[in-house]
């Protein structure tokens, strides 16, 4: 293919071509700036409905090989029908003349010719599409919703914002029992597009695959008695000790503060925890908490 350029007026002179653009060229383009993907825009076709007989679908935009989709309004799939079986979340460009039949659509069972749609199907669709989510459902009542690896094009990561960036701290006392490692928990929490926290048991769970930044950063109140340290967990196993184990007689009046970073390559699903631990003989306040978990790439 030679040389080409797009978007000149249509007047005939130089690339600007004087029957305007076909839609292959307009496909190209998309293809070419966007990739194959859910696009940064709106809510980004985010799935909800875990416990229920809907699967609500939020707003946003996609680019399928480059077929631009928009849902400018939540979108619903119902899946009482479904039984108990696991399915695929696709958004399908149906590039037939004819409907395509798949397990369950908004429209009910099928994606209309020449449309790009949303659907749930229990294997991979032969039109182009991509998958942006697993549905697993019992009895049609949906048990989990897992957002599927690389499901964004596009502005992967940003430069500013907090798109990329979840944080957690913790701004009040929280008791850290006798000789018993603990569970970190937040009291205020930043969500990003690649990982969520909650704030009651301080869990943070990965939502898209990819190599991830993880810090956190403890101090305790002072206590001239026995030994302080603490952890990250990766699905509850142990994957970075403290840096070092204080030990409160050798402190003085000062307070331990851990610092702890790491680069850690999780999946989709894998969980973190942050943990602390410290035997003064009684409770003893973690007086500050904070973390922050960033996707690299």
């Amino acid at each position: 293919m030679a040389e080409q350029s797009m978007f000149w007026p249509t007047t005939g002179t130089g690339d600007g071509v004087s029957g305007g653009y076909t839609d292959a060229r307009l496909k190209t383009i998309w293809k070419a700036a966007l990739g194959n993907g859910v696009l940064q825009y709106l809510n980004k076709l985010e799935a909800t409905g875990t416990g229920t007989s809907t699967l609500a679908v939020n707003t946003g935009a996609a680019v399928v090989e480059g077929y631009l989709y928009e849902n400018d309004s939540s979108a619903s799939i119902a899946t009482a029908s479904l039984g108990s079986a696991t399915y695929g979340l696709y958004v399908i460009a149906n590039e037939d003349a004819s409907a395509l039949a798949v397990s369950r659509s908004v429209a009910g069972t099928t994606v209309a010719a020449k449309s790009t749609r949303l659907a749930l199907n229990s294997t991979t669709p032969a039109q182009p599409n991509i998958k942006i989510a697993t549905v697993a459902t019992s009895g049609g009542s949906i048990t989990s919703i897992t957002a599927e690896n690389n499901r964004f094009a596009s502005s992967r990561v940003k430069t500013v914002g907090s798109s990329t960036l979840a944080l957690g701290e913790r701004t009040t006392n929280q008791s850290i029992s006798n000789s018993t490692g603990t569970v970190v928990t937040f009291n205020a929490l930043t969500n990003s597009d690649y990982v969520t926290g909650v704030t009651g048991t301080g869990i943070f769970t990965v939502r898209e695959s990819g190599v991830y930044s993880i810090q956190s950063g403890f101090t305790f109140a002072y206590n001239a008695t026995g030994d302080r340290s603490a952890w990250i967990a990766v699905n509850g196993s142990i994957q970075l000790d403290s840096i070092a184990q204080y030990t409160a007689t050798s402190l003085g009046a000062s307070t331990p503060r851990y610092l702890m970073a790491t680069q850690y390559l999780l999946t989709a699903g894998d969980t973190i925890e942050f943990y602390v631990f410290q035997s003064s003989g009684g409770a003893l306040n973690l007086s500050r908490a904070r973390c922050t978990i960033a996707r690299l790439g």
